[in-house]
């Protein structure tokens, strides 16, 4: 019967959409004690139970439809990476169309728009059902079962309000904070929240000492060391950034030349630390990343023509022997693609929209090794690390000689070419405190809404928390409201 209680228990967990429904009214049905009960008695039953919550939490990553309103730009983590590097100056999108939102800003800085509405539910809904299932796991347990689930719930926690709090957080004032002993319904300090990211991912690192996961799309003990590098990368900790992101690199290989040009949507590239294998049962057809992205498919992108370019000055960039050139269309290429100049054909996905989602790679834990050591003074390790990854694209580079500033330069236009399009230029240009430049002589940015210019630090790059929120919360009034 007790099982039955706890299933009940978290199901009405499910049932709320965003972070004010989180009072945990559920906790009446089942004792803390009868859940301990459980777990000593019979742990694989819970296991069951918090396994179920996990898979369904990691499902609702690339879920269409998080916010419930149907909308082609809502079909989960890889909407919101597209949606943000929309609103760099990196990623450039010529027609109005799903996701105008984001590229014109709209989306963060009107609080009724969907845009923001998306994304705080998104990531909220995430950390609800993953404290549905930390709440249900003692925290003296032993099993190794359970420390998986633990492992994978405390990730996936720490992911959301890592992005979370760098979306919203406007200086000290955070956002709500919730977690199994927790509730600041108001906006809890952005210290306290970083605080948090920072536990959440050390304990998912330990309870999952010794885990085999069973694919990919799973998180075990070498995608959180990754996690952690990104954390501990924007927040200065250098030399656990460098240690993480080594970890994290041995569990795959850098792509040579050629399988850099496998269309990004073979979760099986030696390069792929972490995804999702998408099958027709997954997949979500038009509202999906490849249909947005793949310029050459058979989605809104390919058949409608809202192609997805590269910026003018950063296809310049690249040198004419870095193979990386050809993820864009050139001048001499327009009629063989029929695509315009600086449209993208990284992405391309060979089935019936079922290209796998990438949400870690090993490139990536390369470059933050080289920021980290760049920025800790180990110069000459960090263009090694730079090399590893740079050489195997373009023959014709060397190990750079750079050191301070220059040096740092290098990683950071290196790691816009390399992961374009993967979700991480408005973080980064947010790290980087660059400014957003798109009206420049020239620009390819389209005049109908995109070509802004914001000072670095602007205040734009902070998204407005929702109006349902500013409603529904009684903790959050509109004086709380980030600014304009």
């Amino acid at each position: 019967m007790k099982k039955y209680l706890l299933i009940a228990a978290l199901g009405s967990l499910a049932l709320g959409s965003c972070s004010s429904d989180l009072d945990m009214d559920n906790k009446e049905l089942v004792s803390r004690e009868q859940i301990n009960a459980l777990a000593e008695s019979s742990p694989e039953a819970l296991l069951v139970v918090t396994e179920g919550i996990n898979d369904g939490a990691n499902a609702f990553l690339r879920s269409f439809s998080t916010y419930g309103a149907g909308a082609h730009s809502d079909f989960g983590l890889k909407a919101i990476h597209l949606g943000t590097d929309l609103m760099t100056n990196d990623v450039v999108m010529r027609v109005s169309h799903w996701f105008s939102e984001y590229h014109n800003y709209t989306g963060r800085e009107q609080q009724n728009t969907r845009g923001t509405a998306t994304v705080w539910n998104f990531y909220y809904t995430v950390i609800r059902d993953t404290n549905g299932i930390i709440e249900l796991i003692p925290a003296d347990t032993q099993d190794p079962g359970l420390l998986g689930s633990l492992g994978k719930a405390l990730a996936l926690r720490g992911m959301a309000y890592f992005d979370l709090i760098r979306l919203y957080a406007d200086g000290e004032r955070g956002i709500p904070l919730y977690t199994e002993d927790t509730f600041i319904a108001s906006r809890a300090a952005t210290s306290q929240v970083v605080d948090q990211i920072g536990s959440d991912l050390e304990r998912a690192y330990d309870a999952l000492d010794g885990y085999s996961r069973a694919s990919k799309g799973e998180i075990n003990q070498d995608v959180v060391a990754g996690l952690l590098a990104r954390y501990y990368l924007e927040y200065g900790d250098y030399t656990q950034a460098i240690a993480m992101a080594e970890q994290a690199q041995a569990a795959g290989t850098v792509m040579n030349e050629e399988q850099i040009f496998d269309g990004f949507d073979e979760i099986s590239n030696p390069s792929w630390i972490w995804g999702a294998d998408i099958t027709p049962e997954t997949s979500s057809i038009y509202a999906s990343f490849f249909s947005h992205m793949a310029n050459l498919n058979n989605g809104y992108a390919g058949l409608l023509g809202v192609y997805k370019s590269i910026d003018k000055r950063l296809y310049e960039a690249i040198p004419a022997s870095d193979a990386r050139k050809d993820w864009f269309v050139g001048a001499d290429q327009v009629e063989a693609y029929g695509l315009p100049q600086y449209a993208n054909v990284k992405f391309v996905d060979d089935t019936f929209f079922e290209g796998d989602l990438l949400y870690m790679r090993v490139e990536e834990m390369l470059l933050i090794e080289a920021e980290a050591r760049a920025l800790s003074g180990d110069y000459e390790g960090a263009a090694q690390a730079l090399f590893e990854v740079i050489s195997k694209r373009d023959p014709s580079y060397t190990l750079s000689t750079k050191t301070g500033e220059a040096l740092l330069e290098e990683i950071r236009l290196q790691r816009r070419i390399e992961l374009w399009g993967e979700g991480f230029a408005f973080f980064d240009m947010k790290r980087w405190d660059m400014a957003l430049e798109r009206n420049y002589d020239g620009t390819n940015h389209a005049g109908w809404a995109g070509q802004h210019n914001f000072a670095a630090g602007s205040p734009k790059f902070i998204f407005q928390i929702p109006i349902s929120e500013i409603n529904n919360n009684e903790e959050i009034g509109p004086g709380d409201q980030n600014p304009l």
